[in-house]
């Protein structure tokens, strides 16, 4: 039976830190959005605060309704930031999102603000926040809380110095935090700040944010516009790829991961990109060669030798190889639980049983390669 793909792509841009400052051409608007009913003074304490991160026109969008609480009763803070993106406009350079409900995400029971590194949408919550004696007392709170956020979307991660990006879980303790950031998170702003909507590095983490919501066909045109600045980007090339295998355009695919390629012969991403074309498709003997090829490039041979088992266990039905590949893993000191689960299974496969995958996800994800894992039968 043929399988179906789905592919979807996270973080395969250049980094942004590579190249110098710009002045940004079109530097879009920062839209806010009041997720469900948010009182007029608090959307203004976060326009302002907008205004002062962004450096830009800050325009407020019509109340978004708030989609259905988790068991806990707080809002899914992962979830709001889709529902943002996907009512983002196309000129937005941030959107962002005010709430009254208690937010959770993934990694937390409860969070007061929310964004992803890389990605357009931040959000907060004001359902923690303590209460304050002074209006200036709580802009101020406002204001560290949205400079935390955005400076997460330019790829900024926590950080221990004296800066504006220190982790905090504890509301009050927001008052401790420093007003700016330090040297490199500083740094990181304003590159990001430089660029403009028309930026290729903006283009690209636009594109990639749409892979991932699975908009293939506004994806597709993100990473070519993208490419319009950035022709030979080897990455950029197999992330446009990808996006049109998942969107059924075969050929197309092909042709993007042959460019790639050809603009750099040493990378194993275009090579992975090309084994799962073939290997989930009609030509599953072709798959071997470029898998083969995309390990011997990887740099990481226990992210490569893991990629390379669960391709060839999940999609080829090929258990020798898969075996080789996860022992090769392991050989190499790897422990990777995925890993260690198949591979009891192949060697002893009473252990636990697999169903027949006919649905693929494959995801390039910085630090650990190709992951491709199986959803199940589709139906």
């Amino acid at each position: 039976m043929p399988l179906r793909v789905l592919v979807a792509l996270v973080a395969l841009t250049a980094t942004a830190c590579e190249h110098p400052l710009e002045v940004p051409r079109d530097p879009g608007v920062v839209y806010l959005a009041a997720l469900g009913e948010v009182p007029a003074a608090e959307l203004h304490r976060a326009a302002r605060a907008l205004e002062q991160a962004s450096h830009r026109v800050v325009l407020t969008l019509a109340p978004i309704a708030l989609p259905t609480p988790t068991a806990d009763g707080r809002a899914d803070a992962g979830a709001l930031l889709d529902l943002l993106l996907r009512h983002a406009p196309d000129d937005t350079f941030r959107i962002a999102g005010v709430t009254a409900a208690p937010l959770r995400a993934t990694e937390h029971d409860s969070v007061i603000g929310y964004a992803r590194r890389g990605e357009r949408a931040l959000l907060y919550s004001t359902a923690a926040l303590p209460g304050y004696s002074t209006e200036a007392a709580r802009r101020r709170t406002v204001r560290r809380i949205v400079a935390h956020e955005m400076g997460h979307t330019f790829g900024s991660g926590h950080c221990r110095a004296s800066c504006v990006m220190r982790d905090t879980m504890n509301p009050n303790a927001i008052e401790l935090m420093p007003d700016q950031p330090c040297r490199l998170h500083r740094h990181e702003s304003d590159i990001g700040l430089a660029h403009g909507i028309d930026h290729p590095d903006f283009l690209a983490d636009v594109a990639a944010e749409r892979t991932r919501l699975g908009q293939w066909d506004r994806a597709i045109d993100a990473w070519r516009r993208a490419l319009a600045g950035r022709p030979r980007d080897a990455r950029m090339l197999t992330s446009l790829g990808v996006a049109l295998m998942a969107n059924g355009e075969l050929t197309a695919a092909k042709e993007a991961f042959d460019d790639a390629s050809r603009a750099a012969p040493e990378a194993p991403q275009p090579y992975y990109a090309r084994a799962v074309l073939y290997a989930a498709g009609d030509r599953p003997e072709r798959a071997e060669p470029f898998l083969e090829a995309a390990v011997e490039r990887d740099g990481d041979p226990l992210r490569a030798h893991r990629a390379a088992g669960i391709l060839y266990q999940d999609v080829l039905d090929d258990s020798k190889h898969a075996l080789h590949h996860f022992e090769a893993h392991v050989r190499k000191g790897g422990r990777d639980r995925e890993v260690i689960t198949r591979l009891t299974f192949l060697l002893s496969p009473t252990t636990l049983v697999f169903t027949d995958p006919e649905t693929i996800v494959a995801r390039w994800q910085p630090g650990r390669g190709l992951l491709i894992a199986s959803l199940g039968p589709s139906h």
